[in-house]
């Protein structure tokens, strides 16, 4: 069966309106010279992510479905199709590498850090997130030390 853009359209609109709207990204589809470009686009002031760059419309098509899957089977398989708990567990938090909001209903990348305060077993920093104002800590522990360009520097 073919695919026109016309569908392709219509389909990422359902999507956006639909089961993404709750989310902190839509989907977005464009065709380009050399064919179609699908994009996430989040929420927030992160930049755009491409998922298919000069695809075809059935490749576009596929994107597109792949994006409504993983979010039904994320929704239903990762959180037991029940309702998310408020905050990210520590383990999911570093998992996206400490770049958004804690806060499983906002998950913006406009955070900005504060203070850094000196611990016993490492350093925090203060952080608030823009979007829903939220104010939380961010805990590092120390390794060690580099010096520019060399690694393992020892005395």
């Amino acid at each position: 069966m073919k695919v026109t853009e016309k569908q392709l359209k219509a389909r990422v609109t359902e999507l956006n309106m639909g089961v993404l709207k709750e989310t902190t990204f839509g989907i977005k589809v464009e065709r380009g010279g050399k064919g179609y470009v699908c994009s996430l686009l989040y929420r927030d002031q992160a930049p755009p992510e491409i998922l298919l760059a000069e695809g075809s419309a059935s490749e576009a098509s596929a994107c597109i479905e792949a994006v409504a899957t993983t979010h039904r089977v994320f929704k239903h398989s990762m959180m037991g199709g029940m309702e998310k708990p408020e905050y990210l567990t520590d383990e999911l938090f570093l998992k996206k590498g400490g770049e958004r909001c804690p806060k499983t209903k906002c998950g913006s990348r406009d955070v900005i850090a504060g203070w850094v305060e000196k611990t016993t077993s490492g350093l925090t920093q203060a952080h608030r997130c823009s979007k829903c104002g939220l104010e939380f800590v961010v805990i590092y522990k120390m390794e060690g030390y580099e010096v520019s360009g060399q690694v393992g520097v020892q005395q």
